[in-house]
């Protein structure tokens, strides 16, 4: 349960999510652009899992794709859909192995949000830890 509570608090965190991108801040967009154009799978296997379980992380896989599509679609729906996303800061950490990216999310309706995400290098892509 814990894990279920986990992973959905990243999803409800505005689904701050990175693909392998070659900064932490590319890969933030990316796959922010990913979430708005309803890739949810691709999503989910461009994130960092702890776990070296595979069918832990599969589970995991599925469950995030399926609250990305229960949650991102009306979220982004009404606020009038999303106009741009953008990084606005990026924090590596000494190590280079992870970072922090501040996204401004800029809405159809005018609105926009700040959102941080935290980003591990894995396998030399940068992708969104899974925070417990």
């Amino acid at each position: 349960m814990k894990r279920v509570l986990s992973i959905f608090a990243v999803v409800a965190a505005l689904f701050m999510v990175s693909c392998g991108g070659s900064t932490p801040s590319d890969a933030a967009v990316e796959l922010y652009q990913m979430v708005i154009d309803g890739e949810y799978d691709a999503v989910a296997e461009n994130m960092y899992y702890e776990s070296t379980d595979a069918e832990e992380i599969e589970q995991s896989k599925a469950m995030i794709a399926s609250l990305l599509k229960e949650k991102a679609a009306p979220r982004f729906e009404e606020k009038g859909g999303v106009k741009n996303v953008e990084a606005v800061s990026e924090t590596i950490a000494e190590d280079g192995k992870s970072a922090v990216v501040e996204l401004k999310i800029t809405f159809g309706d005018g609105s926009e949000e700040t959102e941080k995400a935290d980003m591990k290098l894995d396998g030399g892509k940068w992708k969104l830890a899974m925070n417990k």
